[in-house]
């Protein structure tokens, strides 16, 4: 039972991070959700096994681009969103946390005032990898950059947090 819940997740979060848009209409990749999902049942068991590694989670995003034509900015996303919220949930330790990637989206590229647009114009993986530097240089720890969005989030739900 518990494997299909975290399934759905992969469905909820690729729905969430409002990727359709990005693709628009008509020029989503056929084979994309199903390459995206048997990416992430494989992350997600090393992420289980406490093995994961960055590198990892570099070769699937690009393994997703090269199997799709989607973009690098596209490819990240989603992976990024589900591996943080899934090692947050399952309680993983400091050191797979560590390996884990900031989600990218224009609120990132704003906050680390980078003037691009959106997720479809990402397409160099040598500038996916600057980002993530500057994340793990201004927060330490990659994907707590973006903690401040997980906060505003909150407050647009509920309203002002004390």
């Amino acid at each position: 039972m518990r494997d299909l819940e975290v399934d759905v997740l992969i469905a909820i979060f690729e729905k969430e991070t409002q990727l359709g848009r990005s693709f628009g209409k008509s020029n989503r990749p056929e084979n994309f959700n199903t390459e995206l999902f048997n990416i992430m049942k494989h992350l997600r068991i090393l992420v289980d096994n406490e093995t994961i590694k960055n590198g990892d989670i570099r070769t699937a995003i690009k393994t997703l681009k090269e199997r799709t034509g989607a973009s690098i900015g596209q490819s990240q996303k989603v992976i990024n969103v589900y591996l943080k919220f899934y090692s947050l949930i399952s309680n993983k330790n400091e050191n797979v946390l560590k390996e884990l990637d900031c989600p990218l989206d224009s609120t990132i590229f704003r906050e680390l005032g980078v003037k691009q647009n959106n997720m479809r114009n990402l397409n160099e993986f040598s500038k996916y990898e600057k980002l993530q530097a500057e994340c793990e240089k201004r927060a330490g720890i990659k994907i707590l950059f973006d903690a401040k969005y997980g906060k505003k989030r909150l407050e647009r739900f509920l309203g002002k947090l004390d």
